[in-house]
């Protein structure tokens, strides 16, 4: 029994979401109508867009919601990663990595779907360094 409480209360206090045991994240936050995520786009030289799926793992997120808080070596520093990573999976062609801020409301339908959700630039990773959009 002391094991079992020990894991709770660890689980519960340390920020690790290794499965089995979470933090319960899903349910810390309040949920809205109104949510919020972000997209990373590999662009060609040819100008041609691929989804880009970073990780599958949520780091990618939290790093892009604090990415603007950073250092500007810190910043350089994940876009060199990401545009590296973008290289090796499509090809020595890829020439940017862009960072889209996505927002959309979980109640506009389109008949049985979502609505497509609103896009707003706001990195573009380059060999040449990260440059906030806007």
């Amino acid at each position: 029994m002391a094991v079992f409480l020990t894991t709770l209360i660890v689980c519960a206090l340390v920020p690790l979401n290794a499965w089995p045991f979470s933090d319960w994240e899903l349910f810390s936050r309040l949920r809205t109508d109104r949510q919020t995520g972000w997209e990373a786009i590999a662009v060609d030289s040819a100008g041609r867009e691929r989804h880009y799926p970073i990780d599958p793992y949520r780091t990618f997120v939290s790093v892009a919601n604090h990415l603007s808080t950073r250092s500007s070596a810190e910043r350089n520093a994940y876009c060199v990663a990401w545009l590296r990573g973008a290289t090796g999976r499509f090809g020595p062609g890829t020439r940017l990595v862009r960072i889209y801020r996505l927002e959309w409301l979980l109640s506009d339908r389109q008949g049985e779907r979502a609505a497509p959700r609103h896009r707003t630039l706001a990195w573009t990773c380059s060999a040449k360094g990260v440059r906030a959009s806007g």
